[in-house]
């Protein structure tokens, strides 16, 4: 009898289990699904960020673009012509200059940005400026001057942008403003 009752009970216990893990596995799948609800929603807020950032990027560009494609003179250069969005590939070499300004013996390359970092100052340094070199043969000799260009930039970034020696363009109301300290042709 007393065994009988022992097995009774682990009997009970037993679908007890079972009903416990039925449980367990309804709440998981419920669980999973919510989860898998998550993911998406936030691919598609990265995304839409994405293309917000992309978008104020576009929106800085265009700002520069326009106010400088007119020009016949920048901070003392003549300008004869400029070109927006450039991208040329040579061998394993591939570069993209948002904006470049020419005249006879000078270039001025403009990097863009809506946020300047350090990181886009040395950027133009240590890769634009040496990649146009070599892109673009036939102005190699040439002076090439440096300039960032940007809605937001710290004072970090404006003084490390001076002590590189490059023009830096901003926004002052509905106007570009050009600022410089000691600048220097690459």
């Amino acid at each position: 009898m007393a065994f009988e009752k022992e097995f009774e009970n682990l009997f009970r216990s037993f679908a007890e289990l079972r009903e416990q893990q039925a449980r367990l596995t309804d709440s998981q799948a419920s669980t999973d699904e919510q989860m898998k609800k998550t993911d998406q929603k936030i691919e598609k807020l990265a995304k839409e960020l994405g293309n917000i950032s992309n978008n104020n990027g576009a929106v800085a560009e265009d700002f520069f673009w326009n106010g400088l494609k007119n020009k016949k003179e920048f901070e003392g250069i003549t300008i004869d012509y400029s070109e927006r969005n450039t991208h040329r590939k040579l061998g394993k070499i591939e570069d993209e200059f948002d904006i470049i300004l020419y005249n006879g013996n000078s270039v001025i390359i403009i990097e863009t940005k809506y946020k300047v970092r350090l990181q886009d100052i040395e950027t133009l340094k240590d890769r634009k400026i040496p990649n146009f070199r070599q892109l673009f043969r036939e102005k190699a000799n040439q002076k090439i001057y440096g300039a960032i260009a940007g809605w937001n930039m710290t004072e970090e970034a404006i003084e490390f942008a001076k002590q590189e020696g490059f023009f830096i363009l901003s926004q002052s109301g509905d106007n570009l403003a050009i600022e410089k300290g000691q600048v220097k042709a690459y």
